[in-house]
């Protein structure tokens, strides 16, 4: 089960919030819409000390190739003091998950081909009866 938790407002109001929800597959776009200013600084906590992932006007930002873990941003706007924390776990699904979808698919495509093999047979078959 993927959870993501957002602490309180940003000093200047807003949150950021998570706009585009990948984390079972190890992406997440991460925004600011309603966040006044121009230019923002987004940092990543790792290990301990932040780092910066995204510096510039846009108003959010795509993070793939996440491994299952948590993960902790801020930012801030126009130079001001970093606004709360965010946190975001990652869990991708199972792999059981995949091996099930592939399965099924792999019967579909069995049951797709005895389809067309046994209704090509038939139709040869018509083409030989008179009318």
């Amino acid at each position: 089960m993927t959870v993501f938790t957002a602490s309180a407002p940003l000093a200047f109001g807003q949150t950021l919030t998570l706009a585009d929800d990948g984390r079972s597959a190890g992406y997440a776009t991460l925004a600011w819409a309603a966040v006044d200013g121009n230019s923002f600084l987004l940092e990543e906590y790792e290990g301990d000390e932040w780092h910066t992932i995204y510096e510039g006007g846009d108003r959010a930002t795509t993070l793939s190739g996440l491994v299952d873990g948590s993960y902790r941003f801020r930012l801030s706007a126009d130079g001001g003091a970093p606004g709360p924390e965010f946190d975001l776990t990652v869990a991708h699904h199972p792999l059981s998950r995949a091996f099930g979808f592939f399965g099924a698919g792999a019967v579909m495509l069995a049951v797709l081909i005895v389809l067309l093999v046994v209704g090509a047979r038939r139709h040869e078959g018509d083409e030989g009866e008179p009318s």
